[in-house]
């Protein structure tokens, strides 16, 4: 239930909604960005989807792996910048990360195993 005492309900494509956008993505580019002026560029460059990420892979190894959902904010930036898809990723198991990026309205939402679980700080 909500705050407000009513029942809320996730919305829920059909399997043709859910196949149709899988087909035209299909063959395409889907870049990875971790800012609305990186998602504009690839945009431009003809790529078919974004994949707003909180840094690039290289980044992350090179300062110790930690891997989170994508800031909110920036998301929404790249959001208003593109009008492609945008993907994001939420860790396994974590469904209000997935309900953040459902509200957030992103496109694709991938329940990954690259982002790390939970730690001692977080």
């Amino acid at each position: 239930m909500a705050s407000d005492g009513k029942t809320s309900h996730s919305a829920v494509g059909t399997d043709r909604v859910k196949r149709g956008m899988a087909e035209q993505l299909k063959g395409g580019v889907i870049m990875d960005v971790v800012t609305p002026e990186q998602a504009k560029i690839a945009e431009d460059a003809g790529a078919v989807a974004v994949m707003a990420l909180e840094r690039v892979p290289a980044d992350i190894r090179a300062q110790g792996g930690i891997a989170r959902m994508s800031d909110p904010d920036m998301i929404e930036g790249i959001i208003g910048a593109v009008s492609i898809p945008v993907m994001a990723k939420a860790r396994i198991g974590h469904f209000v990360e997935a309900q953040v990026l459902q509200s957030l309205g992103v496109d694709y939402i991938d329940e990954s195993e690259v982002l790390t679980p939970a730690d001692e700080a977080h």
